[in-house]
């Protein structure tokens, strides 16, 4: 199976080998291939071991992941409803959710979300969200606001790139 890979806003893509976990950045003007490639196999430069890669250009990269949570749900400001959820993947602007029914959910709604990352501080993460997708019972969410002073942002900067 190939790893996904992202190209960066800076313009530039981590390969992880699967091998020996060993990074490589690559800034891709240096690399002519890969301004057009969307498959490529890389030899890592530290063991030497082969492996596909498929490069992927969407604007943020999207960490799979698996937290439970909670969420309260509101329109038009009023809450209409609470409950339990997955988080899925998390990016820099949002999260995919899973929930566990469905709640008549719509774009623009907005969510109260709670959630425990994996890190070592288990940090606590509460921000709100706006649904931008609903696909039955998982939903496309971005942050409304972000702040580098809000203890959830620098948890979450920390555990993406950190």
């Amino acid at each position: 199976m190939s790893q996904k890979v992202f190209v960066t806003s800076d313009q530039t893509i981590t390969f992880t080998c699967p091998a020996c976990q060993q990074p490589r950045v690559v800034r891709v003007a240096d690399h002519k291939e890969l301004e057009k490639a969307d498959k490529l196999r890389v030899t890592c430069r530290h063991c030497g071991h082969k492996y596909p890669v498929l490069i992927e250009r969407r604007r943020q990269y999207r960490k799979p992941v698996d937290f439970s949570g909670t969420y309260t749900h509101y329109v038009n400001g009023k809450p209409l409803g609470k409950g339990f959820m997955q988080v899925v993947d998390l990016s820099r602007t949002g999260l995919k959710l899973k929930m566990n029914e469905k709640g008549g959910f719509g774009h623009g709604d907005k969510l109260r979300i709670e959630f425990h990352l994996d890190d070592a501080n288990h940090s606590l993460i509460k921000k709100e969200v706006e649904i931008k997708k609903v696909f039955g019972t998982e939903l496309g969410v971005a942050f409304t606001s972000s702040h580098p002073s809000d203890p959830s942002d620098r948890a979450l900067g920390f555990y993406m790139f950190g």
